[in-house]
């Protein structure tokens, strides 16, 4: 998503303003004319045209503590990342999913065990 400058956004809504249909107003400063619309709506709503900021950036993330975590690792590390969340559930009381799993072992440098494996004796 392109960010664009308060300069070229006031020019743009300026020329909109003064008359200047937002197709051509989209042809002559290269944005789009969905963008102007977004603009026109948001200086309406705000008074100003700066972009949102302030944010989350990403999902929140439900496994936060790292050591804890690396803890349970250690502990359970022999399981298959679905018997880990198996696991997780019981001790935290907390649902997630395999693929958070995977994302918070990755996270701490840990490789996933997929498959259980049996070795004959």
């Amino acid at each position: 998503m392109a960010t664009y400058s308060i300069d070229l956004r006031k020019r743009v809504m300026d020329a909109v303003s003064n008359g200047m249909r937002p197709t051509t107003a989209a042809k002559t400063f290269s944005v789009s004319r969905r963008v102007i619309y977004r603009w026109k709506k948001l200086l309406k709503a705000t008074g100003n045209l700066k972009p949102k900021s302030g944010f989350q950036k990403g999902h929140s993330h439900k496994i936060v503590d790292l050591e804890e975590f690396k803890n349970f690792v250690l502990q359970y590390g022999g399981l298959t990342v679905k018997m880990m969340v198996v696991e997780w559930t019981k001790l935290k009381d907390q649902t997630i999913s395999e693929s958070t799993m995977e994302r918070a072992l990755k996270k701490i440098d840990f490789t996933s065990k997929k498959k259980l494996q049996l070795y004959r004796s």
